[in-house]
């Protein structure tokens, strides 16, 4: 057996070719092991950056960022704004209008390969009618857990469970 070649035959085909082969094969699991062990942070670290320039423009209220943070195709499954890039620029600036105060704070991030999980906590001021409800001045806090599906760099698809009974509930000041 040839070792240069080794890398393009598969774990179960060096074991097959006996005990030699098994401790190659053994010797490239521990080497690819700790290959993978580093492309998963590099690969963590940069979703890690990105949910933070994410969470820095959103809470600067700066839309101008987004180009750099999302996909220009960008794929949103809500059902609460449409989909692609220019579609996000107008929910931000909206969501900025109702709520001038408007912050969120990430609780939890989860990487995978090309996803991003995050549990965030978002606040504002009650300042704006939002959902026909007159402004309360109270200061409301609703929870998100967000999946993003990251291409290139850049957040190319999201889905979402909002908890919109809990802003219900302190917007009407139940």
């Amino acid at each position: 057996m040839n070792l240069h070649t080794a890398g393009s035959i598969g774990r179960r085909e060096l074991i097959m070719h006996g005990r030699g082969a098994a401790l190659v094969a053994a010797g490239l699991g521990a080497t690819m092991a700790r290959a993978n062990a580093a492309t998963r942070e590099e690969l963590c670290a940069a979703h890690d950056k990105l949910l933070d320039r994410y969470l820095a423009a959103v809470n600067a209220h700066d839309t101008s960022k987004f180009s750099e943070i999302f996909t220009e195709a960008y794929i949103q499954h809500s059902g609460r704004s449409p989909s692609g890039l220019q579609a996000q620029i107008v929910n931000y600036q909206q969501i900025f209008a109702n709520w001038p105060d408007f912050e969120s704070r990430i609780e939890d991030r989860i990487f995978g390969y090309d996803k991003i999980v995050a549990r965030s906590m978002l606040s504002a001021t009650h300042t704006r009618t939002i959902q026909g409800l007159a402004p309360t001045g109270r200061r409301v806090a609703w929870s998100t857990i967000d999946i993003w599906r990251v291409e290139d760099g850049r957040l190319a698809e999201h889905w979402d469970v909002v908890d919109i009974a809990a802003l219900q509930k302190q917007l009407r000041g139940d």
